[in-house]
């Protein structure tokens, strides 16, 4: 009888021991936050704060983006979606955010958009979903940080890194620049 106390015992242990790096994988460990400088189309330079939500692979899978603004009146703005963000901004008082899709994932999740970004304007304090072709060339030119946060986990991102990201040869013009023709293929 001995024996099989101490077996179960054991096999308790064990499964005990099992569980923590599955229950420790369900934390948020996986969720990856940071705040950054963004310099908007007037010249204002605002405090945006980005969350994310992250696979076991570093793979952005959900992006949280929050802000102020005062023509918007004073509350916290947040955008929510499966995409990486590339731009937030103003053009001709409508405001914008331009997300990536980073995986095939997510290209199908959008409905496989072509060219592969997801634009939405903010209309009456909700995001709307837009085309390509009503996102305002003026504002083409990414803004936000684009590089895997899930591998650098920086606190703050100032817009002197970011001008610096912008600078290195290593980054598809895709990432520094919204393109007509980028499409993920699946």
């Amino acid at each position: 009888m001995k024996n099989i106390t101490q077996l179960f015992r054991r096999m308790t242990w064990c499964f005990v021991l099992a569980a923590v790096p599955l229950i420790v994988g369900c934390s948020d460990n996986n969720i990856i936050t940071w705040t950054e400088d963004v310099k908007l189309l007037d010249g204002r330079v605002i405090t945006a704060e980005q969350k994310r939500q992250i696979d076991v692979h570093n793979i952005d899978r959900e992006a949280w983006l929050t802000f102020k603004l005062p023509e918007f009146g004073d509350k916290e703005i947040v955008w929510h979606e499966n995409l990486g963000t590339l731009v937030l901004n103003i053009y001709q008082g409508k405001l914008y955010v331009v997300g990536r899709i980073t995986t095939v994932r997510e290209f199908r999740q959008y409905g496989k958009p072509n060219p592969s970004y997801v634009g939405f304007r903010y209309d009456s304090g909700h995001w709307v979903r837009i085309p390509f072709n009503e996102i305002p060339a003026a504002i083409y030119d990414t803004n936000m940080y684009f590089e895997n946060m899930a591998l650098y986990r920086l606190k703050h991102v100032s817009l002197e890194h970011k001008a610096g990201m912008m600078r290195e040869e290593t980054y598809m013009n895709d990432d520094k620049h919204l393109d007509q023709k980028f499409l993920i293929v699946e």
